[in-house]
This record gives C-alpha cells, structure tokens and sequence, in this order.
C-alpha cells in the first residue's frame, strides 16, 4: 500500500476502482482506492491503494475496515465513495460511512432496494412491470432462476434447480425472455436524467457462471416510447425511494415493453462508456448530485462505446513483462495468478454505430484471449 497525500482524498471502495478512480482523475480529486484487484493503472490513479479480497473473492470486512483507517481515516477523508460489492452488506457500507461523508445512498436505501420483498411490492404500487418473484421454490422450476439478494455482476444468479429450497438471501425470479439492457442515470432524491441506454451481455463461456456479466454497448437502439417510459418510471422510483447520484436499472425489453429487473443504487460498470462526454468526468457529475444538484446532460455523444471483461479459463500465471494493448484496462501485475473464472483485464472499443463497437470489443477481447492463453500454454 502506498502512503497517502497530504490533501484530503476521497475513499473509493468498489469491486473494482478504477473506473471511478480515472473519472476522478479528470475532474482533479485525488483518492484512495481500496477493491478487491489492486490493478496497476488503479494503483497509478491514486495516491493510495490496496487490494482487499477475502478467499471468497468477495470483501474480507476486517481487512476493508482496518485499510480504511489506515490510508483514508474520517478525520483526514473528503467524504466516502462507492461502487459495487457492497450491496448485500450494508452493515459493513455503514461502517465505513461512520465519521465520514457519504456521496451515495444510504445504507438503508440500498438495503430497501436490493431486498426483493420491499423491492418488488413498490414496482407493484408504481405499476412498473417485472417479472414474476417469489420468495419460495416455485412447484414446476423449469423457466425459473434462482437468485441471491443483493448479488452483483450476474455470477450468483443460476437456473432453479429442484433442490433449491427457501433460504434467506435467496429468491426466485421467472425467466424473462427479451434484450438485456440497462440505464445509467443521475439522481438527486427527487428526479432522475438518464445519462444512456446500453445493451449487455454475459461472459459466454462454459467456465462463468452463465450470467456473468460480460460487457456492454452504449447508443442501445430503443423505440422511443421506450425511452420516454422509462425515464418516466426513473422519475417515479427516484420519488419514492430517495435514490441520489449515479445509478443503474437492469431490465429485459420484450417487444416495447421494459420489465425491470433490479436497480443497481450506485455507480455502475457502464460510467466507463460516457465518462468522456462529460468534462469533468462522471464522479463530478455523482458528487454534485449527492449534493442535490443536478446537472444537465449533454446531447447524445456520436460514437458508442463498448467494454467487455476478459475472464480467465485456466488458472492463469500473468506473464511478467506483458504488453498490454492501449485499450485494455484492470491490468493484474505480472507474476500474479488469476483464478480460473475470474476477471483478467478488460477490453474497449469505440465505433460510429452501436453494432461496430460491440463486434470491436469482442474482436478485441479474443484477441486477448488468444495472446494469454498462448503464453500460459
């Protein structure tokens, strides 16, 4: 771990911090970065890092709160910043928020959020549509996926198998057969901006989980009573759930018709795909809507842009001395080992068209594959 600068950084806790952390590199805050990878250019984007990963390739709390306190304690900390992995365990986020400033939701909202039994019945009271849910094993499993409350990035969810019994943390959700796509918006607690449509994937590949989250596309091309009903039901669940800053919502399209997933009640993979559009990149953006200020959102960008992981199939050895590609970023250090079905950099791309940069990107990350997979062969 690096030693930390004399200005107050803000704390940025994430699965993975560097997308966040080069956001804040445009608008000029300095941070401190503690996730789970410790990548080089993360480490490069701060003025202090640390990978914090528990055997379970999760968060190891002692270890998270313990490096907290060391390298961006209350009294020395602009306020606390967060990305992903702490959805199903917000009584470690509100450990971290203790003594400092919080620019995101509550620890209570994203518990409210992301428990499908209060989650659920609101969509209900706003008349917003989703796919059927239910606490207990359904009788017939087949067209069900099981769940498990407050997952991230798709490697919990499975296909309902008969010996999947009622559990907490677990819930099942009928299969919703359409396009799998997302909004990033911006909240201030009472109205919602869409900042982009994207279109998703998973991984794809037999040693994932099979909805592994595996990219995106932004410029998703959308009817436009879509995108009007939508930002609608945005407006709607920013009223009555209090959401601020940078938010994602997951959903299927089935003809013109969204059903909606889950809501993601923070910063999202997908900032990566239009933090360029914005001058001061998007933590600004979620910093001055933290505050209650919302900004406006400037006109569509005319290129799409796409990101897609590269995960591994073996466990990898990165080969010391690689020359990562300008357009790979989460770059391991060399030496160390990826397990097999873990994350080993991502790829970008960007194009005139949303087709172009979706078949750039994975041409890219096969590309990636082949180069790793040769060298560890």
């Amino acid at each position: 771990m690096q030693a930390l600068a004399e200005k107050l950084p803000l704390l940025l806790v994430s699965a993975s911090g560097r997308a966040l952390a080069q956001s804040a590199a445009r608008a000029g805050v300095p941070v401190v970065i503690l996730d789970l990878f410790n990548d080089l250019d993360a480490r490069a984007l701060a003025v202090a890092s640390g990978g914090v990963a528990g055997r379970n390739g999760k968060f190891d709390s002692r270890r998270l709160l313990a490096a907290a306190q060391e390298l961006c304690p209350p009294e020395r900390c602009a306020g606390l910043v967060y990305g992903s992995g702490l959805e199903g365990r917000t009584r470690l986020l509100a450990r971290l928020c203790n003594g400092r400033t919080l620019f995101g939701n509550r620890p209570e909202t994203v518990a409210a959020l992301k428990d499908p039994g209060r989650f659920f019945p609101l969509l209900d009271s706003l008349g917003i549509a989703h796919p059927e849910v239910r606490l207990d094993p359904p009788t017939n499993v087949a067209g069900w996926l099981v769940k498990r409350t407050g997952g991230a990035g798709g490697g919990h969810v499975r296909q309902a198998r008969s010996r999947h019994r009622t559990r907490a943390h677990r819930y099942f959700q009928r299969f919703q057969p359409g396009r799998t796509l997302s909004v990033l918006f911006v909240a201030d607690g009472r109205r919602a901006r869409i900042i982009g449509f994207n279109e998703q994937w998973t991984a794809g590949v037999r040693y994932c989980a099979p909805y592994c989250y595996g990219g995106a596309v932004s410029q998703a091309p959308l009817p436009q009573r879509t995108r009007r009903q939508v930002g609608g039901q945005l407006d709607d669940l920013v009223q009555a759930s209090g959401l601020v800053g940078l938010n994602g919502l997951d959903f299927m399209l089935a003809g013109e018709t969204p059903f909606v997933l889950e809501v993601n009640p923070r910063p999202t993979a997908t900032i990566d795909l239009y933090d360029a559009d914005f001058d001061g990149g998007l933590l600004a953006l979620h910093l001055c809507a933290c505050g209650g200020e919302l900004a406006e959102i400037p006109t569509t960008a005319n290129v799409a842009r796409a990101h897609a992981i590269v995960y591994s199939s073996v466990a990898l050895r990165v080969p010391v001395g690689i020359e990562w590609p300008e357009w790979c970023t989460d770059l391991p250090e060399g030496g160390s080992v990826i397990p097999m079905g873990a994350p080993v950099c991502s790829v970008h791309a960007q194009a005139a068209t949303n087709a172009g940069a979706r078949d750039l990107v994975l041409a890219r990350r096969r590309r990636m594959e082949d180069s790793l997979w040769e060298r560890a062969a």
